[in-house]
């Protein structure tokens, strides 16, 4: 999707002489086309099914009778769409509007701004679960889930903390085949070379190579225990991010 100043360089460069296809590789060359940000149609899916509502009522809800026959129609264009077809009421009026009717009944804490309709859904995986020992248990199969999240972390991984106060916390990280020095010092995740258990501790580097895996209070700093001893590690990497995932729970 091109902008009306874009068009506009267009059509005054190629009544100059130049070839559209070489303006348009040009442009994108040099970054001077925008990102297209399309409707998103699967969230409003999932804003229709949690509430039991249906797009009628968001358009009976937002407009006047009068304007209820139109804005059909040009939804209907919105959530379909045809190729160049031209937009007067615009994805981004509809995004916008359907913000202001969802925050009016949502039954939750979590506000939904326009851009949450808008662009591409990043999904990572959810590949394993943190229980009360510290380990990680990798999941199999379809026990492997996708969760939504920022696309800044869209080369990441999520693991799900299972533990008393942090229930469904999600941990994001970068799966690492190294021994990150930056992780050393901090809580971080840990495979022992030997057992290939996965850890999720303090890890604290020793004189001779190998790692303590500790179980530390991130409210005192004080060690609670060893929860591995004197192990060497075959990688570890620090947790990017960590958060109660809120996009299914509007």
């Amino acid at each position: 999707m091109i902008n009306i100043s874009h068009i506009k360089l267009l059509q005054l460069s190629k009544n100059s002489g130049y070839n559209t296809d070489f303006i348009q590789g040009y442009m994108k060359r040099n970054n001077l086309l925008i990102k297209d940000f399309t409707f998103n149609k699967s969230m409003l899916d999932i804003i229709l099914k949690k509430y039991n509502k249906k797009i009628s009522d968001f358009i009976k809800d937002t407009y006047s009778e009068k304007e209820q026959k139109n804005k059909f129609a040009q939804i209907s264009k919105i959530l379909n769409p045809k190729k160049n077809a031209p937009h007067y009421f615009t994805p981004n009026h509809l995004a916008y509007d359907l913000a202001q009717w969802v925050n009016n009944f949502s039954t939750t804490d979590v506000t939904i701004s326009p851009q949450f309709f808008m662009g591409e859904n990043v999904q990572i995986n959810c590949v394993g679960s943190l229980y009360g020992n510290g380990q990680v248990g990798i999941h199999k199969g379809k026990d492997i889930h996708k969760i939504n999240i920022h696309p800044k972390y869209s080369a990441c991984l999520a693991v799900e903390v299972h533990t008393d106060g942090s229930n469904n916390l999600m941990m994001i990280y970068k799966p690492s085949k190294i021994i990150d020095r930056n992780v050393n010092g901090k809580f971080g995740l840990a495979q022992d070379k030997k057992t290939k258990i996965i850890w999720y501790g303090f890890i604290e580097p020793l004189s001779n190579g190998k790692y303590n895996i500790l179980d530390k209070s991130q409210c005192t700093g004080k060690t609670i225990g060893k929860l591995a001893e004197n192990i060497q590690l075959s990688w570890s990497t620090e947790i990017k991010a960590s958060y109660y995932p809120t996009i299914y729970n509007i």
